[in-house]
């Protein structure tokens, strides 16, 4: 966020790309309106932490060599917060069961949607692997916006379940 906050100084800014996800929030409230008040696009990177919001990863997954979700899971090789959204990954499992509750039928389009919520985001860079996974993440786009309701359950959910988790600034 540091980061996005000196970019955010910069004049003749267009777009800024962050790491913008359920498990990490807090763009909402150090860049998000300052970019819509200077007009620059944020892309969102990692909208579901790394496949943890996908909500089919389990203890037992494996990840190829040169998969960051192997080689970099606890920031052995860059910032950790790249990586499951700086939560341990096993911590990051247990998140997500307690998410469920929330999304019960798709929690992808679900993280997608949420995302897509937020006026400031301008474009969403979901990972997919096959062209299913294309077509379930475009769908997200469909969803009616979540509720206020549901937006202030997750704020709360964030700061009270998954914030002190995270390994790098939240």
């Amino acid at each position: 966020m540091e980061e996005a906050q000196i970019c955010l100084q910069e004049e003749g800014v267009a777009s800024l790309q962050i790491i913008f996800n359920i498990f990490r929030q807090k763009p909402i409230a150090s860049i998000f309106k300052e970019a819509q008040e200077k007009q620059v696009a944020l892309i969102v990177r990692l909208p579901l932490a790394s496949g943890l919001l996908s909500g089919k990863l389990k203890k037992d997954s494996n990840f190829a060599d040169n998969d960051h979700r192997n080689y970099n899971r606890d920031g052995q090789e860059f910032n950790v917060g790249e990586t499951f959204a700086g939560l341990p990954f096993e911590k990051g499992l247990e998140l997500v069961d307690s998410l469920k509750k929330f999304a019960p039928e798709n929690l992808s389009q679900f993280a997608l949607r949420w995302v897509l919520d937020f006026e400031a985001v301008r474009v969403v860079i979901p990972g997919s692997k096959n062209p299913l996974q294309v077509a379930n993440n475009c769908a997200a786009s469909e969803l009616h916006p979540l509720t206020p309701a549901t937006h202030e359950a997750l704020s709360k959910f964030y700061s009270n379940e998954v914030a002190p988790h995270i390994r790098s600034p939240a």
